[in-house]
């Protein structure tokens, strides 16, 4: 877990006070209230940040509806993970059985 000074001394060009508004802002969300302690997935996000406003000209307007897709994003992948390992714990013909029936609503897509 890192405190307050260890995400800001691992982050370019973010202070205190820049991680406080964005905490404010619902942006970062601490993984330990309490103690304000930020994980390392709370280093990425800030760095994430910092880099959509600073690097790429993000509007602040518009960082919560890019973290709302990137969020999005993971929970698919975390719902897609879920699924592969449920369907690897299925027989070889149920498996065999999907995968013909997702071919088939492929083709129905594409056709």
């Amino acid at each position: 877990m890192l405190d307050e000074r260890d995400l800001v001394s691992k982050v370019e060009q973010l202070t205190v006070t820049r991680l406080r508004v964005w905490v404010s802002e619902g942006w970062i969300r601490p993984a330990d209230t309490e103690a304000k302690g930020y994980s390392e997935a709370d280093l990425a996000r800030a760095a994430l940040i910092r880099d959509l406003v600073d690097e790429l000209g993000v509007n602040e307007e518009e960082v919560p509806v890019i973290l709302s897709l990137v969020d999005q994003i993971h929970g698919l992948r975390t719902e897609l993970r879920v699924l592969v390992e449920a369907i690897g714990e299925l027989s070889e013909e149920s498996r065999a059985q999907l995968k013909e029936r997702i071919s088939l609503r492929r083709s129905k897509k594409i056709g």
